[in-house]
């Protein structure tokens, strides 16, 4: 074993102990950190002693959360991150002219996280939280990352090889052809009954697919007919963020169409 890995290791436990805490789970016991990671206790312990004593996590009884230190980095992450400093002001733009809460997606494992969030004025909106951890395989933001990443959909499928019939992943084959042919992707109430997204992918200066930017909304007003006038303008907006990131690659047809199967 060379000299770095035990310490790549540690930190690989420390980050899994982090991961833990969501705008969801702000406050966790060491059992609760010992079931969602899995890992030992003895571990899980030491693990947490180091993080408090470093003020990464901050104890309160036999709760922790995380830490005032953090708040520092997370300040620096947000003005040093190139994506979050092009795309706030896209995901504002899309929020004012569609009239829904728009928000930028990143992926995490199989799963997606909202990076930024721009909530609506109207009284009936789809409310998110920057932090907050959303599944892959359910809403158009994290389908358009998969139609572009294929071992983000490999590891999906596998994840979720026990929920998704034969029915359901010839659906999702179409959905991911149509985001690859046409930029965007509307999907309608896959995370829960009312609620519609419709989002576009966002590729970095390599062609990766980087981010989502996306809208959410009630289906009475984000259906079918606001995806063919909205779809195309969250492609373009999408494809110039690209370009922001350094990606040259050519921009998605804007092609009328429905997404949903």
């Amino acid at each position: 074993m060379s000299d770095g890995q035990p310490s790549i290791l540690v930190m690989e436990k420390a980050v899994r102990v982090l991961d833990c805490f969501t705008p969801e789970h702000t406050r966790l016991s060491l059992s609760d950190l010992r079931r969602m990671t899995g890992m030992p206790n003895s571990t899980v312990a030491r693990l947490v002693r180091t993080l408090v004593a470093s003020d990464v996590l901050q104890k309160t009884g036999d709760e922790y959360c995380v830490g005032l230190r953090v708040l520092g980095w997370a300040s620096a992450a947000s003005a040093g991150s190139d994506l979050l400093v092009a795309a706030d002001p896209v995901a504002a733009h899309l929020r004012d002219v569609i009239g829904e809460t728009a928000g930028v997606y990143i992926r995490r494992g199989t799963t997606r996280v909202a990076v930024i969030v721009k909530l609506s004025s109207r009284s009936v909106i789809y409310r998110s939280d920057v932090g907050q951890l959303m599944p892959m395989h359910l809403g158009a933001a994290g389908k358009v990352i998969m139609a572009h990443d294929e071992r983000v959909l490999n590891a999906v499928l596998v994840e979720t090889a026990d929920q998704v019939p034969g029915e359901s992943r010839a659906a999702l084959d179409r959905q991911l052809e149509f985001v690859r042919e046409n930029g965007w992707l509307l999907t309608e109430e896959e995370r829960e009954a009312g609620l519609n997204s419709l989002a576009a992918p966002v590729f970095d200066a390599s062609g990766s697919v980087a981010a989502a930017i996306a809208v959410g909304g009630p289906s009475f007003r984000l259906d079918r007919a606001a995806a063919e006038k909205f779809g195309p303008m969250i492609a373009a907006s999408a494809h110039a963020l690209s370009r922001r990131l350094g990606h040259d690659g050519a921009g998605p047809s804007a092609v009328p169409g429905s997404a949903t199967v």
